[in-house]
């Protein structure tokens, strides 16, 4: 139970991570979109064809079988976004070409067709219009100058954008909550893998390797916080001795030892909370810690844990061995500390084993 527990406050604690990490991704977003440049983005097509001037059936069809190898393309589209086309524009329209520091252009060439597209992007609308129809105008002269067979003309021109291209607060904002989002699970999985080895440390130096039940130390540090609480929240604290294995447990090998230890553990367990815990107090001695309990409730249970270990365990052979179990109960008093509640406790298992009374409630 308190297993299901922790696995419940980590996966809530996991849903915190990743809200956090979507969070600050498209928060961050929105104020890159506010603060960056907006740019905009202007767009010319091309068509490229045989010329007209071609007087044979037999030069069109090879003029139209080297254009299909889409090289004449590729080169045209090269040409229209060279520096020399675009050196040569700003220069015949006088403009700074400083100013012009944050343009860039690009050409591209349509799948599987003989049309090209030139881009020219920047922050200001009307400048990425004005150079890329007067590049696209260039660029054709200058081909015109230097290639006879194929044509190049516009297809359509390009037109003044009214809206920026970049950014685009919508669509960033989802990129970046989804990039946080995998950041998170990431940051997430790289928690729980270190963890694991820290956890099963962790237990190593909590648990007791015969019992599998917390150490005496953890169960001395578990009852000292408690004891934190205020005065009025009650605490009941119990040490169980299993009287019929006095003589047995030299005798028993180590795994048959643990087996039973372990059989013990089950035992108690299975009659108590999940907040509850169990811890090897000595070689034969087992501490029951019930947080938040007053002293009948405390009583009523050690009564059950008692009624469950009188049930013999029966070996591996056939044999059946009787634990024979006695305990000791305390629970708080207003001026208790975590030493005087266990010479109380001590003193109660003390008087179980020597008297007739299977269990003794410390005062």
């Amino acid at each position: 139970m308190s297993t299901n527990r922790t696995s419940f406050t980590r996966f809530q604690r996991g849903w915190r991570i990743l809200v956090i990490f979507v969070s600050a991704f498209a928060v961050g977003a929105l104020i890159w979109s506010v603060l960056v440049t907006p740019m905009y983005r202007a767009s010319a097509k091309f068509l490229v064809y045989p010329n007209n001037t071609l007087t044979s059936s037999r030069d069109v069809v090879s003029s139209l079988d080297t254009l299909d190898k889409r090289t004449i393309s590729t080169t045209y589209a090269d040409i229209l976004d060279s520096n020399r086309v675009y050196q040569d524009t700003i220069s015949r329209l006088q403009l700074d070409e400083f100013a012009l520091k944050e343009m860039r252009v690009y050409s591209e060439v349509q799948t599987d067709t003989n049309i090209l597209v030139l881009h020219v992007e920047g922050p200001n609308p009307q400048s990425v219009t004005l150079l890329a129809n007067n590049i696209g105008q260039n660029g054709i002269s200058y081909i015109k100058s230097i290639y006879q067979v194929y044509d190049i003309v516009f297809l359509d021109t390009a037109v003044e954008p009214t809206t920026p291209f970049m950014p685009r607060p919508f669509i960033g904002t989802l990129i970046a909550a989804g990039a946080g989002l995998l950041v998170g699970l990431i940051f997430l999985l790289l928690r729980e893998l270190l963890r694991t080895p820290l956890e099963a440390l962790r237990e190593r130096t909590i648990t007791d390797k015969q019992s599998l039940a917390f150490t005496k130390k953890y169960m001395l540090r578990s009852f000292t916080q408690e004891l934190i609480k205020p005065k009025d929240v009650p605490v009941a604290f119990g040490v169980i001795y299993l009287q019929g294995l006095e003589d047995l447990i030299d005798g028993l090998p180590e795994r048959i030892t643990s087996i039973l230890m372990q059989n013990v553990v089950e035992r108690l367990h299975d009659q108590l909370r999940g907040n509850d815990l169990v811890g090897r107090w000595n070689r034969l001695e087992f501490g029951v810690l019930l947080p938040s309990t007053p002293e009948f409730p405390a009583k009523k249970t050690f009564e059950r844990l008692i009624m469950a270990l009188e049930e013999p365990i029966q070996t591996e052979s056939g044999e059946k061995i009787f634990l024979t179990p006695v305990a000791g109960v305390v629970t708080r008093l207003p001026e208790d500390s975590s030493d005087q509640m266990i010479t109380r406790v001590e003193e109660a298992v003390k008087d179980a084993r020597s008297g007739a009374d299977k269990m003794v409630m410390g005062n």
